[in-house]
């Protein structure tokens, strides 16, 4: 056991990164000690305990329990602290202060956890419009998996590779888009977004789901992400990374509790001539100097649009009923 004097914001990377779990002492009456779990990434603080314990179980980085040391029941809290040493360390003291002032393990505990949840919702995440993107996105990888091999599939995912396709296809790409609305009306990014490549068609999918509230049906972003990386073998860790080029941290599963269910069956439209599209051609054609022009966002409704078949491998995902229809 190491002096407190011994554990500082200062020193604390060195403790976290020693490879060891080094216990440290913090308080006399009460008793309380801090212990730095280098390999598993976690600090706790422990003190005898006496009385109620903090329910943590809807926490996801946060757990209690009890130990036993030297015959005596010691009460534990435990951070995970991965990415957030300064953090987790910073709430483990105002644990240890409340207890200084009269507060019990319970009450104290309480509180640094109400600040756990605001340090939590104060981390960046996906926007909510690129959740719906990549929800959509995947609910299509999803319904490929069940036909074809998983590298077949991440080899066409060309999403978050920063490309302008979502899919690439052997006969032809396809540009994947989302929405919560009820009409099929989606915001396209740039003048590219729906200019078919030289010698290749180019496929809009519409997607309508709508929030699942009560319905058991419901899936959660996190679940269908972990859905999908447990389907995966050989392809797991290009997956992964993919999501992480996007933004996503498993760590952060809880921040993305709403559950989608799909409001329609999706279609899929062909980008032609005819196709109501702002191109780098059609600029050109239009407007003065169009080179000068960049950042182009607009919306398109295709809901009156005849929708087509491009073929395999999209048929299936295009014909499925939603449940509401099945």
């Amino acid at each position: 056991m190491t002096p407190s004097d011994q554990l500082s914001p200062d020193t604390l990377e060195k403790y976290f990164r020693s490879g060891t779990v080094t216990t440290h002492h913090v308080n006399d009456f009460p008793e309380v000690i801090i212990t730095v779990d280098s390999p598993g990434q976690r600090i706790s603080v422990l003190t005898p305990r006496n009385g109620m314990m903090l329910d943590t179980a809807t926490l996801r980085r946060v757990t209690t329990g009890i130990d036993m040391r030297a015959g005596v029941e010691w009460a534990r809290l435990t951070l995970d602290a991965r990415g957030m040493y300064a953090e987790a360390y910073g709430l483990v003291l105002s644990v240890v202060q409340a207890m200084r002032g009269g507060a019990t393990f319970a009450a104290a505990s309480s509180a640094a956890m109400t600040n756990m949840k605001a340090l939590l919702a104060a981390k960046p995440r996906i926007s909510e419009e690129r959740q719906i993107g990549l929800f959509g996105e995947l609910l299509l990888y999803r319904t490929l998996l069940d036909t074809f091999d998983e590298y077949t599939v991440v080899d066409w995912w060309l999403g978050p590779l920063a490309e302008e396709r979502d899919f690439a296809f052997p006969a032809f790409d396809a540009e994947v888009k989302t929405t919560l609305g009820e009409s099929r009306t989606h915001v396209i990014h740039g003048a590219g977004q729906l200019e078919p490549s030289p010698g290749r068609s180019l496929w809009l999918v519409s997607i309508q789901i709508t929030r699942a509230g009560g319905d058991p049906l419901g899936i959660r972003l996190p679940g269908l992400i972990g859905e999908i990386r447990d389907r995966l073998i050989g392809t797991r860790d290009r997956f992964v990374s993919h999501l992480a080029s996007e933004g996503w941290d498993e760590d952060d599963a809880a921040m993305y509790p709403t559950a989608y269910v799909l409001r329609t069956t999706p279609a899929a439209y062909l980008v032609d001539d005819d196709f109501p599209a702002v191109t780098p051609e059609r600029l050109r054609s239009i407007v003065p100097h169009s080179d000068l022009v960049s950042d182009v966002t607009y919306r398109v409704d295709v809901s009156g649009r005849a929708a087509g078949s491009p073929g395999e491998p999209l048929a299936v995902f295009i014909s499925a009923p939603t449940a509401q229809e099945a």
